[in-house]
């Protein structure tokens, strides 16, 4: 994505979450509603929103194409089994499946009942053979050796899925017949026969428990369409998105624009508005003067600050809403760098910034609340938080300097560390910082922790690169030295599991950039993805925290507040904190009535 990458739960959205659904072998779906519609509107008419950067890819669900701006456009394109409402509670989406039942708790067990009416814009049906599809891309799973994949994309490739979390604990995926009609198998590539694929019943059997099963089969990839064109590649071109909800891709032109129509054979209740447009433009500064002038009727700026909102406040006809965020801005530290990989070293830079200042100098221009945040799993404004970085709080630059020094580390004339070893023998430590470019909230963060990085005596250079960059290459292949981004969460806190779980286990810690590993957090996030209770889960994942904080592997700075304004010519237009977006509920929004 840009400034933000969703840190996943298998399909959907996460970088870090909560409000989890506790299982129980009763239920349904989940408390909360959906509907965000308070306002009558019109039928008809169009809007245009402005995205901050381009469309990296349209398959959501890999690590190559898992960004925000992407899920704020899927959000009305490919079905999801639960929809996340503001309140952060997921809801079961009733036009794909009329049910989602745990029928068994000992193994858990979790029974989908497929819409009989859903299907896809080019009139396949939706089936089970989407749900096993969705699952064997996802899953992770090996055969007996444990190294190969069980299952292949069409060419023969390992899936790319941005996480497995969850899929990795299902023991088996079973079919059963439509209500009319007899079962029929379907073979697609890389995944073998699928028994039963025209199948309006799913059976998932978890090996483990998965307190947020509910994240599961979310923006699910049409396996018909994949089956022939691939998942990891398959879904570069857009033309090969069909749609399995309220709207479809009618157009797309890179960097400019993506323009969605109402999907015609959409079953359930169509969307309000004909076209919704996402204006592309690179980075945030141009959102205000473009509403201003009127190419678009909502804006989300990504990464916002105190000038944008000073602009904002000169608009008329508009709604301003400023809410915190289920996502979090952070500095990561790649540890296969000889020196990064020194805790020592990793600890004097976080003892060395001044996070107080960053916050003070950047969103506390314009939100006074925020202070810096001390929880990698969860933001201030969920359940469950509670401050594990006390030791980071303040700035104490001569534990930081005593640090270097235990680390091998001289002091030079000119005021900068030197190691004794290594690539950097003889030389000032020097480090680069990457993030993205044309973003004025990264430049200034970027620029006050260079400054407090030359008062410990380190050397920062500053060399931004382009979303697509970044994201699709540098991080991924561990291009860099140290990273600024943020990660955007859903309400399932086991959306976390694949960012800290150890990066030698490749399948399961997919979106582990920083090469981190320490088996103590292994087993507290695996046991927290499989508790019982939300209690125990939230629990477990704040243990793992406390000792990624000890270890320092990457560090907190703030919870990023999300700040979007609105034509009021529209309504029922409603900010979710989630990594969903803005566009939540836009097959509600409209022009108004009245």
């Amino acid at each position: 994505m840009q400034l933000k990458k969703l840190a996943t739960i298998a399909a959907s959205l996460a970088c870090a979450g909560l409000i989890m659904a506790a299982c129980s072998s009763s239920t349904n779906s989940a408390s909360g509603s959906g509907s965000g519609a308070t306002t009558s509107v019109k039928s008809g008419g169009s809007l245009t929103y402005a995205l901050d950067e381009n469309i990296p890819g349209w398959n959501i669900n890999t690590s190559a194409d898992n960004e925000y701006v992407l899920q704020e456009v899927m959000n009305l394109i490919w079905p999801q089994t639960f929809l996340i409402n503001p309140q952060l509670q997921p809801y079961l989406n009733t036009d794909l499946v009329t049910s989602a039942t745990q029928t068994k708790s000992n193994p858990q067990t979790i029974v989908y009942k497929i819409n009989p009416a859903a299907k896809w814009s080019d009139g396949q049906p939706i089936n089970a053979e989407d749900f096993f599809y969705n699952y064997a891309a996802q899953s992770g799973a090996t055969k007996s050796d444990g190294k190969t994949p069980l299952y292949t994309d069409i060419d023969g490739t390992p899936f790319d899925d941005a996480s497995n979390t969850g899929y990795s604990q299902v023991k088996s995926v079973t079919n059963s017949a439509p209500a009319s009609g007899s079962c029929q198998s379907a073979t697609i590539t890389g995944i073998g026969s699928i028994p039963c694929a025209n199948g309006d019943t799913v059976t998932v059997v978890f090996a483990s428990p998965f307190a947020d099963w509910r994240s599961l089969f979310g923006n699910l990839v049409p396996a018909h369409k994949a089956a022939t064109v691939g998942w990891n590649k398959g879904f570069v071109d857009y033309k090969n998105v069909v749609s399995g909800s309220w709207y479809k891709i009618s157009n797309y032109v890179e960097n400019q624009y993506v323009v969605l129509k109402k999907n015609p054979s959409y079953w359930g209740t169509p969307g309000k508005l004909d076209t919704i447009t996402f204006q592309i433009f690179n980075g945030d500064t141009q959102a205000v003067p473009a509403m201003q002038n009127g190419e678009v009727q909502v804006i989300n700026p990504i990464e916002t600050s105190l000038s944008i909102v000073q602009a904002a406040d000169q608009l008329t006809g508009v709604t301003k809403s400023l809410i915190g965020g289920l996502e979090f801005q952070h500095i990561d530290f790649n540890e296969s760098d000889p020196y990064l990989a020194l805790k020592s070293v990793r600890q004097a830079i976080a003892y060395g910034t001044d996070r107080n200042q960053i916050v003070a100098r950047t969103v506390g221009e314009f939100d006074p609340s925020l202070k810096p945040l001390e929880n990698r799993m969860l933001v201030p404004s969920q359940a469950g938080y509670q401050d594990n970085g006390a030791a980071y709080a303040t700035l104490d630059v001569a534990k930081a300097k005593s640090l270097l020094q235990s680390a091998g580390l001289t002091m030079s004339s000119d005021g900068y560390f030197q190691p004794a070893t290594g690539p950097q023998k003889g030389q000032d430590l020097t480090f680069t910082i990457k993030s993205t470019s044309g973003n004025d909230l990264r430049a200034s963060i970027e620029q006050l922790f260079q400054a407090d990085m030359k008062n410990i005596g380190i050397k920062i250079n500053i060399a931004n690169e382009t979303a697509s960059t970044l994201f699709g290459t540098d991080l991924p292949q561990g291009q860099y030295q140290m990273t600024l981004f943020a990660w955007v969460a859903t309400p399932f806190i086991s959306g976390n599991l694949s960012i800290y779980c150890s990066y030698t286990n490749t399948s399961a810690c997919g979106q582990n950039w920083t090469h981190y590993s320490n088996p103590q957090v292994d087993s507290l996030l695996t046991a927290g993805a499989a508790a019982s209770s939300s209690t125990t889960e939230v629990s477990d994942f704040n243990k793992a925290d406390q000792i990624l904080w000890s270890d320092m592997d990457t560090l907190p700075l703030f919870q990023a507040p999300v700040f979007t304004v609105w034509s009021n010519k529209y309504g029922n237009i409603v900010p979710n904190p989630a990594s969903v977006g803005i566009t939540w509920n836009a097959q509600e929004w409209g022009v108004k009535a009245s």
